[in-house]
């Protein structure tokens, strides 16, 4: 999606007729959704940048994508099969993620053997281009014209009970037990070539 890192001297209208509506605004260094808004109306855009700013000094400004999300974990230089991920909320928030029952998560995510290849092919590419080894997770999401738009690449991704790696690595085969191997191996061979 089309993004603005905000300044200062950006005017609401300044951010709505470079993004347009809706919008999402979000601290660049925070994950699970924290400190993130939907922004429906520019009246809301300053709420939302005080809330942005309760928790980091540089605001992601992005375009909002109307869709369905996705998600691809990385282990090693191997895709793991795609999540769908369903909520009947505005978007995959916090609440979302950790808190309600509703969100549904869909493994394998029911893409054709060729979107699986399309979306895992990018996550494999923004991951490294990014410099990211060992493990991680690329998100999507995947507008009603059926193209992917890259949304971040996590580093550091959960491993709780509602995490997605451990869900992509046990429908590849992987159980928790191996994963957890295969990421602190990972890690160490990371050290051995520093």
């Amino acid at each position: 999606p089309k993004s603005l890192l905000w300044q200062d001297d950006f005017s609401q209208q300044f951010i709505v007729d470079e993004l347009g509506l809706p919008l999402m605004i979000k601290p660049a260094h925070e994950g699970s959704s924290v400190g993130i808004s939907l922004v429906l109306k520019s009246n809301d855009i300053t709420a939302a940048l005080k809330k942005a700013r309760k928790f980091d000094n540089e605001i992601l400004i992005e375009q909002f994508i109307h869709g369905d999300e996705y998600t691809v974990s990385i282990l090693g230089n191997q895709p793991l099969p795609s999540i769908k991920l369903e909520t009947p909320r505005q978007f995959y928030d916090y609440e979302a993620k950790y808190l309600s029952e509703d969100t549904r998560y869909i493994c394998p995510s029911g893409l054709s053997n060729i979107e699986e290849l399309t979306i895992s092919d990018i996550a494999i590419k923004a991951f490294k281009a990014l410099g990211c080894e060992g493990w991680g997770r690329v998100d999507f999401i995947r507008d009603y014209s059926g193209e992917f738009f890259l949304i971040e690449v996590n580093t550091v991704p959960g491993m709780t009970s509602h995490s997605l790696v451990p869900m992509a690595a046990l429908e590849a085969g992987i159980s928790f037990d191996e994963l957890v191997l295969r990421i602190l191996s990972s890690s160490i061979q990371g050290f051995e070539n520093e």
